[in-house]
């Protein structure tokens, strides 16, 4: 999958997702769920990363802790081109030393981050394109139909900021005093398990409609963990810059909302406070980040249940009212991520750690609705952006409503978009690129050196049964259902949000749509994915732009953006280290022999102890357990479009490896650049060009790389997979 980050406000970068229940469900490792039953439907599922650290010194750092200095210095073996101020115009720059550097110097110099986003890069430039088109179909009353009423409907009620401030407050008053009123932790499960309420509040549990490990084939409900303000729940025993961000930028927005509420600020420390100390409690009982990506996760998390098994879980939680006030409860399986979890809520769910409980509880409530307040509110998430992330300036009121209006109704959005601009021609072009790039991963598995037949038979039985989706799908869920006259911003995004619910409900315990495979995430985001668990690729409509896509690029061009970085990246994740746990009909199942396994874990270990020692800057190391998986995806698609390279007669590397190069073209803030080194699973952007690049004879010659150049890497240490 590749992922770009735009700036997400400090409320959304705290709001969890649901996921809708669609063919292209999330791989489990990355479900993020919202501890509510209903909440957004998020543009970031999948699809973006939440930068939330901090580019500045922490001038309200917890007391006792020191200010932590930014320090963006001190790459090796190359500097992190990605941040602008490492790139400098005097700078001296070689293909043989930083290609990466070499190649984009001029981009980075001439480009700067625009306000209001923490990364900047071609991928934020095409879905800039995407998005104006967008903002002129929701202005365009002459567009007839359903989907395109709602869109504008919703548009128009997120730019009404007369409308928004005169309501203020009042949409959410009740249900903020309804928390406080609570004297028990009888009287939280009342609110939790009313189904008057119920969907409003925070529950201690995670839900997602989507397929499951062992038969993808029908939709059911996995519970998970809730999402923790400090999000990793390692941050909760070993405190890192980014968890002083959540910290603080968490306790001013919580603040500042229970402020205009009629909250003291004194209460309001207290509630927030006893929260940290009470997730701090569940913490560990929750994977962290790295647990997450790390191997055996899946078995780990692999428990299916019935309802009764899941209702015995908790003694104190009401697990099984809970899950029939939000409506959840089937005659079907239930897959339950972390049993353990439960156990650990029953020591704390009691009257003792009743601030507590009702810390979390607002904290989440003042979350789902910061976006859809005031002006004033708005106002302060952006002077919090500023104050943590090291942003400058703010997104135009168009923008920020599109962006939210593709979260809660991207079914919507699409339809309209692909009725204006899609075209059949493309998706058929796009659909034959992908087998091509399909059949010469058949030759590169054929002729592998290392694997069994057994295994490389069963490889290849996988491969050939890789759906290609493109473009847009022919079919999408009937919205009708969505109603939004006649109402508040408030009660208009709680009626979208109950329309997903029941959408939701409606799916369990049926058979998958394969028809609908964009269910789960936005079309128009300028990315990919291969969703291991249906064995498809989809390369959508919002990347078939330039600079990745056009009907008239050259061979070279074309090898290297589609061949390469996307659908051979996406191509391969069937056969990385995540994807590989998956057989040809998107089971969890292991088709591997002992030692096949043995040598491809060797190879991999090779990959991350190489990725160790690469330094990003200050005393940051990278983490290769986090990021092998996508390392292994473009090292190996690169090697798929070299094979492709071969064929053509006269074929200019040159311009294949500068396109390549160029494609990862990267700015960030510091804050971007840490988080995403911390806790994402993708390389940072300089990386991607350069670690690949260096394990291929074809760039050594096509640049005369010798021994002491530094991006040669000896023979014998390169690492291909495949």
């Amino acid at each position: 999958m590749k992922k770009r980050a735009v700036s997400l406000i400090i409320c959304m970068a705290m709001v969890g997702t649901i996921m809708a229940c669609g063919n292209n469900a999330a791989p489990l490792e990355v479900v993020d769920e919202a501890p509510q039953a209903i909440s957004e439907v998020e543009e970031s599922t999948e699809n973006e990363e939440t930068d939330m650290s901090v580019s500045e010194g922490n001038s309200d750092a917890p007391a006792g802790e020191e200010e932590k200095e930014t320090v963006t210095t001190g790459g090796y073996p190359w500097i992190n081109s990605d941040i602008k101020e490492n790139v400098t115009p005097d700078m001296e720059v070689s293909p043989k030393d930083d290609f990466h550097l070499y190649v984009n110097k001029g981009w980075l110099l001439e480009n700067d981050i625009p306000d209001g986003y923490t990364i900047w890069s071609h991928y934020h430039e095409r879905e800039i394109e995407i998005k104006k088109q967008c903002m002129e179909l929701l202005k365009d009353e002459t567009i007839e139909g359903h989907d395109a009423e709602v869109v504008r409907t919703y548009n128009n009620l997120l730019l009404d900021w007369n409308a928004r401030n005169e309501a203020g407050y009042t949409d959410i008053k009740e249900g903020y005093e309804k928390i406080l009123e609570a004297s028990s932790v009888e009287d939280i499960s009342g609110l939790i398990t009313d189904k008057d309420t119920a969907f409003e509040y925070y529950n201690f549990m995670a839900y997602a409609v989507r397929s499951g490990l062992n038969d993808p084939s029908k939709y059911l409900l996995c519970v998970d963990t809730p999402t923790l303000i400090l999000k990793d729940s390692a941050e909760y025993s070993n405190r890192t810059e980014i968890g002083d961000i959540y910290y603080n930028s968490g306790k001013e927005l919580f603040s500042f909302m229970s402020g205009k509420l009629g909250m003291s600020s004194e209460d309001a420390v207290k509630y927030f406070d006893a929260a940290i100390e009470l997730e701090g409690k569940l913490s560990g009982s929750i994977y962290t980040t790295m647990e997450k990506k790390g191997e055996g996760y899946l078995d780990k998390v692999n428990n299916e249940m019935s309802f009764e098994e899941l209702a015995a879980l908790s003694v104190k939680l009401p697990i099984a009212a809970i899950i029939e006030a939000v409506g959840y409860k089937y005659d079907g399986i239930y897959l339950v991520t972390t049993p353990d979890y439960f156990k650990t809520l029953d020591e704390v769910y009691t009257d003792d750690n009743l601030d507590g409980i009702k810390g979390i509880l607002l904290f989440n409530y003042f979350s789902k609705y910061a976006k859809y307040l005031d002006k004033e509110t708005y106002d302060k998430t952006n002077e919090l952006n500023a104050k943590y992330l090291g942003t400058s300036g703010t997104l135009s009121d168009k923008e920020n409503a599109y962006n939210i209006v593709t979260d809660l109704l991207p079914v919507s959005m699409q339809k309209v978009y692909i009725a204006k601009y899609g075209s059949e021609e493309d998706k058929k072009r796009m659909e034959d690129l992908c087998q091509q790039v399909i059949d010469t991963y058949r030759e590169l598995l054929n002729e592998n050196s290392w694997a069994s037949d057994e295994v490389k038979k069963k490889a290849i039985e996988k491969l050939d049964k890789i759906a290609i989706h493109a473009a847009y799908p022919d079919k999408f869920r009937d919205t009708s259902d969505i109603d939004i006259s006649d109402c508040s911003l408030i009660e208009a995004t709680r009626r979208i949000w109950m329309a997903e619910t029941k959408h939701d409900m409606s799916c369990l315990g049926q058979n998958l749509d394969k028809d609908m495979w964009a269910e789960g995430f936005n079309i128009l985001t300028c990315n990919a994915g291969y969703d291991p668990s249906a064995n498809t690729i989809n390369m959508i409509i919002g990347m078939m732009g330039e600079p990745f896509y056009s009907s008239d690029m050259d061979v070279e061009e074309m090898y290297a953006s589609i061949g390469a970085f996307w659908v051979g990246h996406e191509v391969s994740h069937a056969f990385d280290n995540y994807g590989s746990q998956f057989d040809a009909e998107g089971k969890y199942k292991d088709w591997w022999t002992e030692d096949d396994k043995a040598e491809f874990m060797r190879r991999v270990k090779k990959l991350d102890d190489y990725l160790d020692s690469i330094v990003v800057f200050g005393d940051y190391n990278c983490i290769g357990t986090n990021i092998d998986t996508e390392m292994v995806a473009d090292i190996t698609g690169l090697q798929c479009a070299l094979r492709m390279a071969s064929k053509v007669d006269g074929f200019n590397y040159d311009k294949f490896f500068t396109k390549y190069a160029q494609i990862n073209a990267n700015l960030a803030i510091y804050s971007s650049e840490l988080t995403n080194l911390l806790q994402d699973e993708h390389p940072r952007d300089y990386l991607r060009t350069n670690v690949p690049v260096q394990q291929f004879e074809e760039f050594y010659e096509t640049y005369d790389v010798r021994e002491g150049d530094n991006m040669y890497l000896a023979p014998e240490d390169r690492l291909l997979i495949w």
